[in-house]
């Protein structure tokens, strides 16, 4: 009753990674026995073809240990009854095909010839097989040798953002953002179906749309859009322009998630990294682009005349100033007129302002706007001079130069008081045209004409000092008495300010 009986394992080195790759070697371990009750000569072990469904070169078992030479023919593969077994091994180099399988099934066959020349045979056995199949009908167990090889399907998504300034030399307005989106196949299988889904928001996570994007560009093992070979990346681009909305956030965020299905059918993804791991985050991180958002409110305040006579008008200019990068909102100036002014007229270039409560209300200030308020006041000989500007109220950002939200002026007023009625009699009442505090013009002139628009007097440097005689123009003599009657005065500060003009009236 001769028999024999062949068992096969297997064994597999996953190399220094830890990872099935291609390259990665199986070893298989044959062991051959007699079960029967005669010696077996010429014992072989092959790989059966047919069963074998690795894409690489078919295994080929060689002889290692046992057996002996009964025949005497130069070789050690014969075996007695119940002495030993014979060993041979083989060994596979596994393929990318192989690992997409996620197996490698194959069978070996024992031959040998017992005393009369009859060959017996038996198909290997997995002994880790717990199976027991006898596809042979011989009443012993052929299970295949199967060698799973461990898939780790992966994707490994990286974003990054790349500015082209406008010019400014700031993060802002009119910058654009290039995206590349990189999709690489990290794992160890074959990936199809390869998607990305792009999330795209302000940093208030406003969402935004993408100018153009993102759009497939190329991969680097040359596969089509939508498959990628273990260790492949695919490029993707985007771009977005910034406007003022995200610069009043503070910037755009993005992130990408990348979806790809194994060779199993099953679908894995990925959220893109910054591809910064300085930024402490190294996992799945959003890009983040962040603008240059200073936020800078200013008031600066000038009047037209710094020394005033009382009773001028003089006109404050109060003008206000986003300096920054960030809309302002609700924006609103304090500006109320102090003790020393009567309120005469106001114009501004936008928004209202009350004389009542004090308060400009100016509402939206965009970066780099600027908007006036001219007020005119009538200037009064008492009260308070100092007139403040000050940023009231506004929505937007924290300022960042509180120095330039307010801004003060005031005016110098001169007692200059013009007594338009005198009586030159001699009575020593009244005999002079008196100008309060003219002594304090000395380069000043006097000019009075009739109501003909002749000139009758004229004085350089005048003191109070002027009786009603003419001073030898045209019309009179040199110290004829005018006569009584309604003259008109030129009188000019010689300061620079504007001459002034009026009426007085002259009586005997």
């Amino acid at each position: 009753n001769p028999q024999i009986s062949i068992e096969k394992t297997s064994s597999l080195d996953l190399g220094v990674d830890g990872v099935v790759s291609v390259g990665d070697v199986i070893t298989y371990t044959y062991t051959v026995s007699n079960t029967g009750d005669v010696t077996l000569y010429d014992v072989s072990v092959s790989e059966d073809a047919g069963s074998f469904t690795g894409t690489g070169t078919l295994p080929v078992p060689v002889y290692v240990s046992g057996g002996s030479d009964i025949d005497l023919d130069a070789d050690l593969e014969d075996l007695s009854v119940g002495v030993g077994t014979i060993v041979y091994s083989a060994t596979y180099t596994i393929t990318q095909a192989d690992i997409d399988t996620g197996i490698v099934t194959n069978q070996a066959t024992a031959d040998g010839t017992d005393p009369l020349g009859n060959v017996v045979t038996d198909d290997s056995d997995d002994p880790t097989d717990a199976t027991d199949t006898d596809n042979n009908g011989d009443g012993e167990p052929d299970d295949a040798t199967d060698t799973d090889l461990p898939q780790e399907p992966m994707l490994d998504v990286t974003k990054v953002a790349d500015i082209l300034d406008n010019g400014d030399g700031v993060i802002g307005v009119g910058d654009v953002i290039t995206y590349t989106i990189t999709v690489n196949n990290s794992g160890n299988v074959t990936l199809s179906n390869v998607a990305i889904v792009d999330t795209f928001t302000d940093a208030n996570n406003i969402p935004l749309t993408l100018d153009s994007g993102p759009t497939y560009v190329s991969s680097d093992l040359g596969s089509a859009e939508g498959d990628l070979l273990v260790g492949e990346t695919a490029t993707y681009t985007a771009t977005y322009t910034i406007i003022q909305d995200d610069v009043d956030a503070g910037g755009v965020i993005n992130s990408v998630v990348a979806t790809a299905d194994d060779t199993d059918g099953i679908t894995i993804s990925d959220t893109s990294n910054d591809g910064d791991d300085t930024d402490g985050n190294v996992d799945d991180d959003p890009t983040e682009t962040f603008t240059d958002s200073d936020f800078d409110l200013s008031v600066i305040k000038e009047v037209d005349i710094a020394e005033p006579i009382i009773g001028d008008e003089v006109t404050f200019t109060i003008t206000v100033s986003n300096e920054g990068f960030v809309t302002a909102t609700g924006v609103v100036i304090d500006e109320v007129i102090p003790s020393g002014y009567t309120f005469v007229s106001a114009i501004t270039t936008a928004g209202t302002y009350s004389d009542f409560d004090g308060e400009w209300i100016i509402g939206q200030l965009n970066p780099g706007q600027v908007e006036i308020l001219q007020i005119t006041v009538e200037v009064l000989g008492f009260g308070d001079y100092l007139n403040t500007a000050s940023i009231a109220d506004f929505s937007g950002g924290d300022d960042q130069n509180e120095n330039n939200d307010s801004d003060s002026i005031g005016v110098d007023p001169i007692c200059l008081t013009i007594y338009n009625e005198f009586s030159p009699n001699g009575d020593g009442i009244n005999d002079v045209f008196v100008i309060d505090c003219i002594e304090t013009f000395p380069s000043n002139t006097l000019e009075i004409y009739n109501r003909w628009g002749n000139i009758v007097y004229e004085a350089k440097g005048y003191r109070n000092d002027w009786r009603g005689t003419s001073n030898g123009r045209a019309v009179l003599s040199e110290g004829d008495k005018l006569p009584v009657g309604t003259y008109y005065y030129i009188i000019d500060l010689g300061n620079g300010s504007e001459p002034r003009v009026g009426w007085l009236y002259l009586n005997r």
